[in-house]
């Protein structure tokens, strides 16, 4: 299945099928998602899409050795993206359980998450999920604003 084809079927634990879109960011993601492969794609959508996420939510799953350490920081999972380091998030908690149903999680403010994310470092949202996509580096920054 292709990212422009947005709708979730079946997740791989438990054959269940996940409701999308549930959210505001979740719907420009969708409308978003549609202009990939277009020949002339649309601009407005991938703005909106951006907008609604820094004003939204993300679910970040925590596995053991993430969440707040005894300093007080916040050690959040990472994975690896084109050689670069990406924090998996999710849009949903729908979208979590497709892939992390059996992990704690917290749920973050977009913004938030995105000011205090060290440079270089991208979102993977939805990793591993049909409506998944990639927020790179230099999209943080505006995510941040």
């Amino acid at each position: 299945m292709s990212n422009s084809d947005a709708t979730p079927e079946n997740s791989e634990s438990g054959g269940q099928a996940a409701a999308f879109p549930v959210n505001d960011v979740e719907h420009a993601l969708q409308d978003a998602l549609a202009q990939s492969g277009t020949e002339s794609p649309d601009p407005a959508p991938v703005s909106a899409f951006i907008s609604a996420l820094r004003e939204g939510q993300v679910w970040v799953p925590l596995p053991q050795g993430s969440g707040t350490q005894d300093d007080g920081s916040v050690a959040l999972p990472t994975l690896e993206l084109e050689g670069s380091p990406f924090i998996p998030a999710f849009t949903s908690e729908e979208q979590l359980g497709l892939r992390s149903a059996e992990l704690p999680y917290t749920v973050l403010a977009t913004r938030d998450l995105a000011e205090a994310m060290p440079e270089g470092v991208g979102l993977a949202l939805n990793p591993g999920n049909p409506a998944s996509v990639p927020i790179y580096p230099d999209t943080i920054a505006v995510l941040a604003q």
